[in-house]
C-alpha cells in the first residue's frame, strides 16, 4: 500500500493530494480508478532501487482515501542502502576504466528512468560498457530483465559477481572474482577473474589424444577440435580496460541438443573471437529478449524409499543445504573442428595458444633432413611396397580419409567400409 504512483503516461502522482470534493481531482480519480491494467501504475520505491525489475500497481479507495496496492502480495521493498563492498568495488571499476583512459560515470541513469547502471564506462568507438556489481543475491528473471534493457538501451552489459552459485552465471555476460573483504577492493590488491573469461583452445585429434573422437564418438580423426578454456591470470582491471577498448567482446553460444547442455556467456578476446567466427557457420547474436536457462538439470538426492511424508522437515533442511555451483570452471566444446589450424591464424596471432597440455596445440617437431635413400631392411624382414601408381580418388567423405597403416598414403580408414591399410597394401599382403 502506498499514497505514491508512477503512471506511464502522467508521471508520477501524490494519491494523497486528492480532494475526491474538488471537480478537477475527482475527474482525475475517475479516469484512472477502475480503468487501468496491469502495467500501467508502478511503484515509486520499487522504481527508484530496482528500475529494471518493476512492480505494478493497481488503485482502491479505502475509508475514502485514494490509495495504491501492489498486485504480488508481501513485497519487500530493497530500501537498505549499497553495502560498503558493493560502493568499494563499484568506486574501483571507475577507477579502472579511468587508469586505461576511458571516462566512467557512477549511478548512471536512463532518461526513461528505465535504466541505472552502477557504472557506465564509454568506451572505443561509441562503445557502452554497462558495468553491473551483483554481491547480493539476484534471481535469473531480474538479471535477464535488467541486461535486455541495457542491450535495448545501447550498452553492452557487464556482471561482476564473487558467487560461484550466482543465478546471472552463463545468463549474462559475467565476470567471477573472488570473495574478498572490503580493504581488498578500496586497496590495489589484484582480483583475479576466475570465471566467465575464456580461450581458444585447439587440440589435434590423433593417437596422443586418450580420449575418442568428439564427432564421431569413436577413433581418431586427425583434424584439430577446439574448446573453451578459462583465461589464467586475467586481473579484473585488465577486463574493465581489455572490454572498454573492444580487446575482449562478448559471445552468446545457445545451447546445442549432445554438445552443450546450456546457453553459455563468455569474454573472449578478438582474435579468439575472429577464429571463432570463421571456423563456424553460427551467427553471432544477442539472446532473445526475456531468454532465461531454466533447464539446468538438478542433482539427484538419492533418499531412501519412505513410506512417510516428509515435506515439512525436507523443507525445513533446504535452507542449510548449499547451493549447486553455476561455474565449473570446466573444458567448454566450442563446436568447430578443422582440419588446419593455420587456415584460422589472424594478423594478430596464431591459432594454437600455450597453455596446459590438456589444451594445448602439441609443438611442432623439426623436419629431419631427407636421406639419400631409404635404410636397408633387416634381414627376415619385408617392406612395404612403395607406391609405383597414383592415387586414385577416394569414394568416402573426406572425414574418412586418414593415413595408410602401412605406407602412409591416403586411404578410406575410417567409417564404414574402412579399413587401415590401403588396397596396395592389402593386395600385397595377401599375394603369397
Amino acid at each position: 500500500m502506498a499514497h505514491g504512483v508512477f503512471h506511464k503516461e502522467l508521471g508520477a502522482i501524490n494519491l494523497s493530494d486528492l480532494d475526491l470534493d474538488v471537480r478537477e481531482d475527482r475527474r482525475l480519480w475517475e479516469s484512472l480508478y477502475g480503468r487501468t491494467v496491469k502495467g500501467d501504475l508502478e511503484c515509486l520505491e520499487c522504481r527508484e532501487n530496482d528500475p529494471g525489475c518493476p512492480q505494478w500497481m493497481f488503485l482502491q479507495l479505502r475509508r475514502g482515501r485514494p490509495i495504491a496496492v501492489h498486485y504480488t502480495t508481501g513485497i519487500r521493498h530493497p530500501t537498505a542502502p549499497e553495502s560498503p563492498r558493493h560502493k568499494a568495488l563499484k568506486e574501483r571499476i571507475a577507477r579502472a576504466a579511468q587508469n586505461a583512459g576511458f571516462t566512467a560515470e557512477l549511478e548512471a541513469r536512463a532518461l526513461d528512468g528505465r535504466r541505472r547502471t552502477d557504472v557506465l564506462v564509454h568506451g572505443e568507438d561509441g562503445l557502452q560498457l554497462g558495468c553491473e556489481i551483483q554481491l547480493s543475491y539476484a534471481t535469473a528473471q531480474a538479471v535477464a530483465k535488467r541486461s535486455d534493457i541495457a542491450r535495448a538501451d545501447g550498452l553492452s552489459p557487464l556482471w561482476t559477481t564473487d558467487d560461484i552459485s550466482a543465478p546471472l552465471i552463463e545468463r549474462t555476460p559475467w565476470a567471477r572474482i573472488d570473495k574478498m573483504p572490503l580493504e581488498a577492493f578500496s586497496s590495489g590488491n589484484a582480483l583475479l577473474v576466475r570465471g566467465g573469461v575464456k580461450d581458444l583452445k585447439l587440440k589435434k585429434c590423433d593417437s596422443r589424444n586418450p580420449l575418442p573422437c568428439p564427432d564421431r564418438g569413436y577413433g581418431r580423426c586427425n583434424q584439430w577440435h577446439g574448446t573453451w578454456a578459462p583465461t589464467l591470470g586475467m586481473h579484473l582491471d585488465h577486463l574493465i580496460g581489455a572490454t572498454a577498448a573492444k580487446e575482449y567482446l562478448p559471445l552468446y553460444i545457445p545451447a546445442q541438443p549432445g554438445r552443450r547442455g546450456r546457453a553459455s556467456h563468455l569474454w573472449v578476446s578478438s582474435q579468439d573471437h575472429e577464429k571463432y567466427l570463421d571456423a563456424t557457420s553460427n551467427s553471432v547474436a544477442d539472446p532473445e529478449p526475456g531468454t532465461v536457462d531454466d533447464s539446468d538439470p538438478a542433482a539427484p538426492e538419492r533418499l531412501p524409499l519412505n513410506r512417510e511424508c516428509s515435506y515439512q522437515q525436507r523443507q525445513e533442511e533446504k535452507e542449510g543445504r548449499r547451493s549447486t555451483p553455476r561455474d565449473t570452471v570446466a573444458l567448454l566444446p566450442a563446436g568447430i573442428t578443422v582440419p588446419d589450424p593455420g587456415a584460422l591464424t589472424s594478423a594478430q596471432g596464431s591459432a594454437a595458444t600455450p597453455a596446459a597440455p590438456a589444451v594445448t596445440t602439441p609443438r611442432p617437431v623439426p623436419a629431419l633432413p631427407r636421406q639419400a635413400g631409404p635404410p636397408p631392411a633387416p634381414a627376415g624382414t619385408s617392406r612395404a611396397p612403395r607406391r609405383t601408381t597414383p592415387v586414385l580418388p577416394l569414394s568416402c567423405p573426406p572425414q574418412h580419409v586418414g593415413p595408410c597403416a602401412s605406407c602412409r598414403e591416403p586411404t578410406h580408414r575410417y567409417g564404414d567400409g574402412g579399413n587401415p591399410l590401403c588396397r596396395v597394401c592389402r593386395r600385397s599382403r595377401s599375394t603369397p
